[in-house]
């Protein structure tokens, strides 16, 4: 057994390495974006990942002695975050990556603690205070600064990243519903791995028919395309979906979930990384105060609401 000290490394260097996993997405979303459109790379790796799960859930309900079965009474709450937190939010997820520069996309996902504090004053009745107000308006002034005629100098061919980053903010958006509806479900007893599993086969039934419609998916084509592309959609469906996910539920048993989340903060300059390294992209002076603004967003809902809100309400009286 490790002593505490060293078990704490363990933790923390998961902690990294999933954030790397999940910040690998965006770089390979656009890596591939010539080989297949969207909704293949949306959806495919969604549908596999789902493959994947099915028997560990089977495994973890063995464990806890639970009959694996669908129950029908359950669907009602899996509709919402299957089509809001999986169909939707991936569908925009990789509209938007292939629409902006994987910087603009890093620096976005810094608003998700923020879209969930607003939320979660919604949907778990936590009270709207202005902290998270401004907050919201200090992340949407962050997002408008990545979007501005600076970063033309990057090397990608569609320069409209008003409209990738606005797309990519709303999947951030679905992303945020998603992580605040889960408490919901959590709270009614479901694990979060049910919750995962179960939501991607309600977003893989929903998927399927517009991938038959929109972009008649060829399993033979699929396999015999370009080797990179294949290796991008199996490093989606494996890593990212997959190995990143079972590695953030383990975390999640040892450590608190503000803690692990702490992690999200690495997603920028991860993203960031990969796409100057792989994507030949440059980070603009607007994109660095940009993610500056999101980051101050971020830190007034997270670590520093109640003093802030002590402060307003001293000098209030």
């Amino acid at each position: 057994m490790p002593s505490s000290g060293s078990q704490k490394i363990i933790d923390w260097s998961l902690v990294i390495i999933i954030n790397f996993m999940w910040a690998t997405q965006v770089p390979v979303i656009r890596l591939i974006g010539d080989a297949y459109g969207p909704v293949t790379i949306a959806f495919v790796p969604m549908i596999l990942s789902t493959l994947i799960f099915l028997p560990v859930l089977r495994m973890e309900n063995k464990k806890r002695q639970i009959k694996m079965k669908w129950r029908w009474k359950d669907i009602r709450y899996f509709v919402l975050p299957g089509l809001i937190g999986v169909f939707l939010m991936q569908y925009l997820y990789t509209v938007g990556s292939q629409m902006t520069l994987a910087a603009n996309a890093g620096i976005i996902t810094l608003t998700i603690p923020v879209i969930v504090a607003l939320f979660a004053s919604l949907l778990l009745k936590e009270k709207l205070n202005i902290v998270r107000v401004l907050s919201f308006a200090l992340a949407i002034g962050g997002v408008l600064l990545t979007s501005l005629p600076d970063i033309s100098q990057a090397s990608f061919k569609h320069g409209n990243y008003l409209a990738g980053n606005l797309i990519f903010l709303f999947a951030c958006c679905c992303c945020g519903f998603y992580n605040t509806y889960c408490k919901l479900l959590v709270d009614k007893k479901f694990t979060e791995l049910e919750i995962l599993v179960y939501g991607s086969i309600i977003g893989s039934i929903i998927s399927i028919p517009l991938l038959i419609w929109i972009e008649p998916f060829h399993f033979y084509s699929f396999i015999h395309s370009d080797k990179l592309a294949l290796f991008g959609v199996l490093e989606l469906s494996i890593i990212v979906y997959g190995v990143s996910m079972l590695l953030f539920f383990y975390i999640l048993k040892r450590m608190d979930v503000t803690q692990a989340i702490l992690g999200n903060y690495l997603l920028p300059f991860f993203i960031g990384l990969l796409g100057v390294l792989l994507l030949n992209e440059k980070i603009s002076f607007l994109m660095f105060l940009g993610g500056i603004l999101i980051i101050l967003s971020t830190l007034m809902v997270t670590i520093y609401e109640n003093t802030l809100l002590k402060k307003i309400s001293k000098n209030m009286k």
